[in-house]
C-alpha cells in the first residue's frame, strides 16, 4: 500500500473515532441537562419526576404547552437560565447528534454501495481497464459501452469519474451534442444531478475511485484477469507509473496476453513507455490534427465519421475486425460474397503481416486472415 494511501486511510479513521466522541459528548451533555433540569424542578416546585422531566424536556425543545409551569421564585430564575442554556448548547449537542445521525446513515449507504461496486469489479472476466476520466477517457468509455464490452473507469476525481459515466448514456449523450451545438435550450438537468452512484447504477458501469499508480487499485480492479489496460492520463510520468505497474502485476499473475495502450504528449517519451511494457502509444494531438484536416479537405468524409458515432437509431456503420478461422462463416468467401451475403463492406485484410486496402472484389478469405469490415449497423 503506498503511502498516500495509508494516510488517506490513517485520515478517514482519525475521523470517525472524532465523530464518536463529539457524539458521545454531545449525548452525556444532553443528559446532564435533563437530569439537572428534572431534579430541580423536581425539588425547587415539589413535582413528581415524571412532571419535572416533561417539563424539563418541552422546556427545551422549545415547545412549551403552559401546563406546568414554575411558580417559586428560586423555581423561575432556575428556568429563565435553563432555558438559555438549553437553546444554546442544548441546540448545539441535538445539532451535532443529527449530523452524526445523518453522516452514519450515509457510511452505511456509501459501504453497501461501495461492497456492491466490488462485487462487479470481482465478477469482471477479460474485461478492460480504463484509467483517466478526461475527455479522451470518456470519448473512449463511449466506444467501450457502444461495443458492449466490459470496463471500468478509474480516476481520482469523482466529479470526472461521473461526468464521464454519464457521457456513455445515449440520451444524455445525445442531449448534450445538441446543447453543445445548437441554440436550442436542452434540460441536463435531470442527468447532471445525479451523484456518481447513481449515475453508475444506471449506466451499468463500474468505478474506482482513486490513483491507478496505486498497485493496489490496479489489483482491486482485476488487472489479473483483464484483457487490456488504457491510461489517458495527461501527465507522461502518471502513464509511466501506471504502464509500468499494470505489466509488472500482470505478468506476476499469469496475464501475459494483458495489452496495454496509452497516450502520450512529449514524443521523447514514447520509447521509455514502449520499454516500460506498453504494447501501443498514441499522441492524441496527432490523431485528432490528420481528423481536422481531413475534415477540412473533405468535409463530408468528416461529416460522415462525426455521424457514425452518434448515439443515436440513425447511426449506421461500425468497423468490426474479424479472425478467420476453421469455423468463420467467411472462410473461402470472396470480397463480393461478402457483401453480397453478410451485408458488409471489407475495407481491409491483414494477411503475412500485411494490409491490402482495399482488396480486390475477388479475393478469397483464407484461414488466419483479420477482414476490417464496415457493418451496416452497429452490434
Amino acid at each position: 500500500m503506498s503511502i498516500i494511501t495509508w494516510f488517506v486511510h490513517q485520515m478517514v479513521e482519525t475521523q470517525k473515532v472524532l465523530s464518536r466522541t463529539d457524539m458521545t459528548r454531545s449525548l452525556l451533555f444532553l443528559l446532564a441537562l435533563i437530569t439537572t433540569g428534572t431534579l430541580t424542578l423536581s425539588f425547587t416546585e415539589g413535582w413528581s419526576l415524571l412532571n419535572a422531566l416533561y417539563a424539563t424536556v418541552i422546556t427545551m425543545t422549545t415547545v412549551g404547552y403552559g401546563d406546568l409551569t414554575p411558580q417559586s421564585t428560586v423555581g423561575r430564575l432556575f428556568i429563565i437560565g435553563f432555558t438559555l442554556l438549553a437553546i444554546s448548547l442544548g441546540g448545539y449537542a441535538f445539532t451535532n447528534l443529527s449530523a452524526y445521525a445523518i453522516q452514519n446513515r450515509e457510511r452505511r449507504l456509501a459501504a453497501r454501495h461501495r461492497s456492491k461496486l466490488m462485487k462487479r469489479i470481482d465478477a469482471l472476466q477479460n474485461h478492460y481497464i480504463l484509467c483517466g476520466a478526461d475527455w479522451l477517457g470518456a470519448r473512449i468509455a463511449e466506444d467501450f459501452n457502444l461495443a458492449g464490452v466490459d470496463f471500468l473507469v478509474i480516476d481520482t476525481d469523482a466529479d470526472r469519474l461521473r461526468k464521464t459515466l454519464l457521457h456513455t448514456h445515449p440520451e444524455y449523450f445525445s442531449k448534450k451534442i445538441r446543447y453543445l451545438t445548437n441554440y436550442e435550450p436542452v434540460d441536463l438537468d435531470v442527468y447532471e444531478s445525479l451523484s456518481l452512484p447513481e449515475v453508475s447504477e444506471k449506466v451499468g458501469i463500474p468505478y474506482l475511485l482513486g490513483d491507478p499508480t496505486d498497485v493496489m487499485l490496479l489489483l482491486q480492479a482485476g488487472i489479473e484477469r483483464a484483457a487490456g489496460l488504457i491510461s489517458t492520463w495527461d501527465d507522461d510520468r502518471d502513464n509511466l507509473s501506471i504502464v509500468i505497474g499494470a505489466r509488472n502485476i500482470a505478468r506476476r499473475a499469469g496475464n501475459e496476453t494483458l495489452r496495454i495502450m496509452t497516450r502520450v504528449n512529449d514524443p521523447r517519451e514514447m520509447k521509455k513507455l514502449y520499454l516500460a511494457g506498453a504494447d501501443h502509444v498514441r499522441i492524441p494531438a496527432i490523431v485528432s490534427g490528420r481528423e481536422m484536416a481531413s475534415h477540412m479537405l473533405h468535409p463530408e468524409i468528416g461529416n460522415w465519421w462525426y455521424s457514425r458515432s452518434a448515439h443515436n437509431e440513425k447511426n449506421q456503420g461500425w468497423l468490426e475486425q474479424r479472425e478467420i478461422d476453421a469455423e468463420s462463416v467467411w472462410r473461402g468467401l470472396t470480397v463480393a460474397d461478402m457483401h453480397a451475403r453478410h451485408g458488409v463492406v471489407t475495407l481491409s485484410v491483414k494477411r503475412a503481416g500485411e494490409f491490402i486496402s482495399p482488396p480486390p472484389h475477388d479475393w478469397i478469405l483464407q484461414v488466419g486472415d483479420i477482414a476490417i469490415v464496415l457493418t451496416a449497423a452497429q452490434r
